[in-house]
């Protein structure tokens, strides 16, 4: 037996060498002694922690030291400038997942059950659009097969993919230009391009993604755009545009007379019902080309955005204050872009987006200065290319970020994949076998199947519930207990050389995935646990099967607890 205070690799020691890769040594001390700190209201974790539960999906072993080595504002300005060559290990993950298919023969075509790499992921549009086609006899396995794809795709690139923050941010998006995948088989079809949309926008210009999605299938088949026409226009994606997508529901008056008043061409910060309607006539003849019939002519099936004039209302009218001229021949989509061009550059848009994005950076209720400083880089960057990397840049390096913690958890996804990250989890079929995402998808989570148009929810108190803890404990201890053959760990045999007693391995694990202490409560039950009958300064008692069962179960009692849903 050995004591704490006496061991050559005493409990300081093993923080310490964690912390400074055993080279450099630092008083981290403080991480385990004065674990009461802990208690109640968290404290602040070290900024490394707070980005890496934040900017990322958790830490994996090793981040945290990356991020101190680099230092902060680098780690940063590295994940607002992603290289998707610089992705080795996603890329060879997705290189080699395999996703079953599985179908009885049908009409005119046999049965098929095989697994199959990922080849719908980079299709074009032309190889994506004829699987939509409910015309053309297929099973639904292979028309659904680009949106399973994609949702494998989300859990390798979340689990391993070097740029953390760009898929944190996709996720944003996805969310809050939500589209229920499952709603059509021409969105389903395609969902890897309205994917892509994002990948390619979410640190880019905003009036550009907004016409990107006004025009893209997904949303058109969504919200009806594709069938607007001048006779009957439809208001569904109108409606949304206005409340979901840029000014905000909080500026709908209802009450014409309430709406704030300015001079003629001075654009309204607020909509009425007649901006609705304005919008949804002015948006007429936006569609998606799918051979529909047009006077005497067929538009071609190619599902490219088109704009058909016959479908148009081009009449003068106003949307938020500001005349718009009617739409000329020269010009017949002019009301449309200048529209979105008017709702890009509105103050409450700003103020809408730039608070949705601090919540989701920063705490539910975010900060009013810090607000208002995201809302002036916005406003300050409106054509520049990478204006939402400004943005969140300026989020990023507040005070705010780096002072606020304990005010905001972990969706089921991000739970369910900082664990993962957490227990460095090999996904022995790469994805193919989709645990990870039947996991979420229990905890209420399932990727893009909310319904509403509005997004998952962002705010802790949707999910801190009954089915979410139940699921997310349930997973977690069916994974540790080695219950998923699709997940692959081995947390003994991560244990540094000389990490034996009961208390150096707790310390190790809080500090390679907290990072910082836990609640005296929650310490001394992992203690408690993994001793055994030994003493915790000695190695734990048992079977070598024995205590590596319990060095998992201890690490499942650590990620159940409320110290590890904070973000």
């Amino acid at each position: 037996m050995t004591s704490a205070a006496s061991s050559s690799f005493s409990r300081r020691s093993v923080a310490t060498a964690f912390f400074t890769g055993g080279d450099r040594f630092e008083d981290t001390s403080v991480l385990y002694s004065d674990t009461s700190q802990a208690a109640g209201v968290p404290d602040i974790p070290p900024l490394e922690v707070i980005a890496a539960n934040r900017m990322a999906f958790g830490p994996r072993p090793g981040d945290l030291e990356r991020i101190r080595a680099m230092g902060f504002e680098a780690y940063v300005e590295e994940q607002l400038h992603p290289n998707d060559a610089d992705d080795a290990l996603f890329l060879a993950k997705r290189q080699s997942a395999r996703l079953r298919i599985s179908y009885p023969a049908g009409d005119g075509y046999p049965a098929v059950d095989e697994m199959r790499p990922l080849t719908a992921l980079d299709k074009p549009l032309s190889e994506l659009w004829p699987l939509g086609d409910t015309s053309v006899s297929l099973p639904f396995a292979e028309r659904n097969r680009p949106l399973e794809e994609v949702r494998v795709e989300t859990v390798l690139r979340a689990m391993y993919s070097k740029w953390q923050l760009r898929e944190v941010l996709v996720g944003f998006w996805h969310d809050h230009f939500n589209v229920d995948a499952r709603s059509n088989p021409r969105i389903y079809a395609t969902w890897p391009l309205y994917n892509r949309l994002f990948r390619r926008h979410a640190l880019g210009n905003f009036r550009v993604m907004l016409e990107e999605v006004t025009k893209s299938i997904a949303m058109m088949y969504y919200l009806n755009l594709v069938s607007s026409r001048n006779t009957a226009p439809n208001k569904n994606f109108a409606r949304e545009l206005l409340e979901l997508h840029t000014l905000g529901a909080n500026n709908y008056f209802p009450n014409a007379a309430d709406a704030p008043v300015f001079p003629s061409g001075q654009v309204s910060t607020g909509y009425t019902e007649n901006d609705v309607n304005q919008v949804a006539a002015a948006l007429t003849g936006w569609t998606i080309a799918a051979g529909q019939r047009v006077g005497s002519t067929t538009l071609p099936n190619t599902g490219q955005f088109v704009f058909v004039p016959q479908w148009n209302d081009p009449a003068a009218r106003t949307v938020l204050n500001v005349p718009l001229p009617a739409a000329t021949s020269a010009d017949p989509m002019v009301q449309g872009r200048r529209i979105l061009d008017i709702l890009a550059a509105n103050p409450s848009t700003a103020r809408f987006i730039c608070t949705k994005l601090c919540r989701r950076l920063v705490a539910d209720n975010p900060p009013p200065e810090l607000v208002k400083r995201a809302v002036v880089a916005w406003r300050e960057n409106l054509t520049a290319n990478d204006q939402i990397a400004r943005v969140v840049r300026v989020i990023l390096r507040s005070p705010e970020f780096a002072q606020i913690w304990g005010q905001k958890t972990k969706q089921p996804f991000e739970h369910t994949i900082s664990f993962l990250r957490a227990i460095d989890a090999n996904l022995a079929d790469n994805g193919g076998g989709y645990v990870p995402y039947s996991l979420v998808a229990e905890a209420g989570h399932a990727l893009f199947a909310w319904p509403a148009p509005n997004g998952f929810p962002d705010v802790s108190g949707y999910w801190l519930n009954t089915n979410t803890f139940r699921a997310s404990w349930r997973n977690i201890t069916v994974t540790l207990t080695n219950g998923y053959s699709g997940i692959q760990h081995n947390l003994r045999a991560s244990l540094p050389s000389g990490v034996t007693t009961t208390r150096q391995i707790v310390d190790y694990f809080i500090a390679r995935i907290m990072g910082r202490p836990v609640r005296p409560e929650v310490y001394t039950e992992l203690i408690e646990y993994l001793r055994g009958t030994a003493s915790p300064d000695a190695p734990p008692s048992g079977t070598t099967a024995e205590v590596t069962n319990r060095i998992n179960l201890m690490v499942a009692r650590l990620c159940v607890s409320p110290d590890f849903w904070w973000r």
